[in-house]
């Protein structure tokens, strides 16, 4: 506030100053003159190097030399209005313009005072003298005019918009004030007259006479609004004001037939550009969800929009939007998602929302191809890598997986904030790839680079462990690490029936007996008929038990 303040004493000085010099020099004698042409000079210099101490000494020793020069007041009220010093900066401002009663910016600035300090009634005084004197300033009617209207002065308020209206001509920012103060003065009638002169104003812009129309409908005067539709349509019934008019009208009367024939036409009218069609899509929209509206109206509607050759994917994601908050099935939805995708190849929502379906469906074959596509751009998030190698992996295509892994490490690792999930997924996938290729060295490398970055990932851990047991290598180290993956998930069938056969490879066989059972307890029957493993370890431990 100081900075904007600093530049307007800068320019008022340099734009005013001049002026009220001449006219002071009249009066000082002329050594005093070139005194106070150095003082000015200096107090102008410490100003524009921000000295505001230095600057108010000098302009009062201007104000010594010639106590009528209406320049230094000026800068004297505005140093001290940045000082809080306001009585003193309005006693200045009022010498000055007492002093130069034709000086506008002097009055302007006395009525800012006045204003900022409460002094309505003063402000407005000056305001009324000045916009006689200077007829030709709507600043100044602007600014009475808010005065008027924070006092509440209708009046006063209506004098004004006449007078500004007759300097600048009719404009519906003025018709509308003035009917919005004859509402709060109840007096309809004017108010009316006000919308219906400024339809007859612009006879040829059939806004106004659609917005009377809207003003009788809001008054509820149904039969007066249904009038002046009628005789728009005549002239134009292509009209969008007109006919978003109409829609609310049959709204309003229940009919939704002729509700949704209306906006139909406002939405599919090719006057109507790409941004204001959404705009209303987007309005119509939430209004209907809000009010819990009947869908199929705004379904068809939705429909009559897509037909239309589409600029971007802005309505349709619109309407994606729209058939989740109508918890609609996903097979509604996906047509919609795959057109945004063809019109964006590289929009992320419309494919992840694909993808979730794919994996939903175990569609490998879907998710390959959804991820296919989005590898191939250099801005590809690493999670597209990581559920390509998923879809490859789930139809055994071993091979093509594990470069896809290398990329997507690659990626993961190569960003400011790397996605842990991603990166552990990844060597735990490749290690799992490895086992399966019979390479197990690589495979425990793998592992190991997965549990640097996190220890707790429990799958690895029972892999990891599991894989060593069926070597009989490192049986300790194995035992450790199921112990842990138990302990993050202790109801994991398959968790357990590694530490199971963990300790029976370490011929504990009572322990492992001990928690086979359990393996037993939470495993439905059905599925431990088809896990061929966990019922050789069964028959294994048991056999041992039995000795």
């Amino acid at each position: 506030m100081r900075r904007i303040l600093y530049i307007l004493i800068i320019f008022l000085s340099t734009s005013l100053g001049i002026n009220a010099q001449v006219t002071d020099s009249t009066i000082c004698l002329q050594e005093d003159e070139r005194l106070y042409d150095r003082f000015f000079y200096e107090a102008e210099q410490s100003m524009l190097a921000r000295k505001f101490d230095e600057a108010y000494d000098l302009y009062t020793h201007c104000l010594d030399l010639n106590p009528n020069s209406g320049v230094a007041l000026y800068q004297l009220s505005l140093l001290n209005r940045m000082m809080r010093n306001d009585s003193i900066a309005i006693s200045q401002m009022e010498k000055a313009t007492e002093l130069y009663p034709d000086n506008y910016w002097y009055k302007d600035m006395l009525v800012k005072l006045y204003f900022t300090n409460g002094r309505k009634d003063e402000a407005c005084k000056v305001l009324e003298a000045m916009s006689v004197q200077f007829p030709k300033n709507s600043e100044v009617l602007m600014m009475l005019l808010d005065l008027y209207a924070s006092n509440n002065d209708y009046s006063n308020t209506l004098k004004m918009l006449d007078k500004i209206e007759v300097k600048e001509g009719k404009s519906e920012q003025i018709s509308m004030e003035k009917f919005r103060i004859y509402a709060q003065m109840k007096d309809m009638d004017s108010a009316f007259k006000e919308m219906e002169s400024l339809a007859k104003e612009y006879p040829n812009d059939l806004r106004y006479q659609v917005l009377v129309g809207d003003l009788y409908l809001d008054q509820e005067k149904t039969a007066e609004a249904k009038k002046v539709y009628d005789e728009v349509a005549r002239k134009d019934s292509t009209n969008v004001n007109l006919n978003l008019s109409l829609a609310t009208y049959y709204q309003r009367q229940g009919n939704d037939d002729m509700y949704q024939k209306q906006l139909s036409k406002v939405i599919v009218n090719p006057s109507l550009d790409g941004d204001t069609r959404y705009q209303l899509m987007n309005a119509i929209m939430y209004e209907n969800i809000n009010n819990h509206k009947d869908s199929t109206i705004l379904l068809n509607i939705f429909d009559d929009a897509l037909a239309l050759p589409q600029e971007d994917i802005r309505l349709t994601e619109l309407y994606v939007r729209y058939l989740f908050a109508l918890e609609m099935p996903k097979q509604s939805i996906i047509p919609s998602l795959e057109k945004m995708l063809e019109m964006e190849p590289e929009y992320d929502m419309a494919r992840n929302q694909l993808l979730q379906y794919a994996m939903e469906d175990n569609n490998a074959t879907e998710v390959i191809r959804l991820c296919t596509t989005a590898v191939e751009y250099n801005t590809a998030n690493p999670v597209y890598y990581y559920y390509l190698a998923v879809g490859y992996y789930q139809q055994d295509s071993l091979q093509k997986a594990e470069p896809v892994i290398r990329k997507g490490l690659e990626r993961a690792k190569a960003e400011s904030n790397s996605n842990i999930d991603i990166i552990t997924g990844l060597y735990g996938m490749l290690g799992d790839i490895y086992h399966q290729q019979g390479d197990d060295v690589r495979c425990f490398e793998a592992y190991d680079s997965c549990l640097i970055y996190r220890y707790d990932d429990a799958m690895v851990l029972n892999n990891y462990a599991y894989y060593l047991s069926l070597l009989k290598k490192d049986l300790k180290r194995a035992e450790d690490m199921s112990r842990r993956s138990n302990e993050l998930e202790p109801d994991n069938a398959t968790y357990l029936d590694t530490m199971a056969w963990i300790l029976y490879q370490q011929k504990r066989y009572d322990e492992a007996k001990e928690v086979m059972d359990k393996v037993v307890k939470i495993t439905p029957p059905e599925e431990l008929k088809e896990d061929s493993d966990v019922l050789e370890h069964i028959k294994k431990i048991n056999a041992k038990v039995k000795r």
